[in-house]
């Protein structure tokens, strides 16, 4: 497809265009292609894979692009909190453990105490209900009637 990025850009900028505007995805970008992937433990195991859905190719470009625009969107309006690392470029989960380690240094060189919880949230992001979720974008200013499209 690289190859052939100048003859379908125009083509795909009027699709993925009409599509925002209908608010409709054809029904080739909503069908995939399930797969089971070994995750870890016994291979005989069910539990121990996890299902990825293979999609169109086109459907993840207009994803990728109306991803980019809504993180725009919260950059732009300051809605993410200076401890959010994941899904931002340029900050990375190794940042993140870094600033922690700073923090942890500076408390405790100055006489200060640290005190840990670990939590595991594996899968708390796997069942996440779309109405909350769609209701909280509402609350952060993403809405139907912005073109987060570009």
């Amino acid at each position: 497809m690289f190859e052939l990025r100048h003859e379908i850009v125009y083509p795909l900028t009027i699709i993925f265009n009409k599509s925002y505007e209908s608010r409709w995805l054809p029904l080739d970008w909503r069908s995939a292609n399930i797969s089971a992937i070994y995750k870890k433990g016994s291979k005989n195991d069910v539990s121990n894979y996890r299902p990825i859905s293979l999609t169109s190719v086109i459907c993840k470009i207009f994803e990728s692009i109306l991803r980019d625009n809504i993180i725009k969107h919260f950059q732009v309006n300051k809605l993410f909190t200076s401890k959010q690392f994941g899904f931002i470029k340029g900050k990375s989960t190794v940042l993140q453990l870094l600033q922690i380690l700073d923090d942890c240094t500076l408390q405790l060189e100055n006489g200060g105490q640290i005190d840990v919880i670990y939590t595991d949230f594996e899968k708390a992001f796997d069942t996440v209900p779309h109405k909350r979720l769609i209701s909280k974008l509402y609350s952060c200013g993403i809405n139907k009637d912005v073109n987060y499209f570009g």
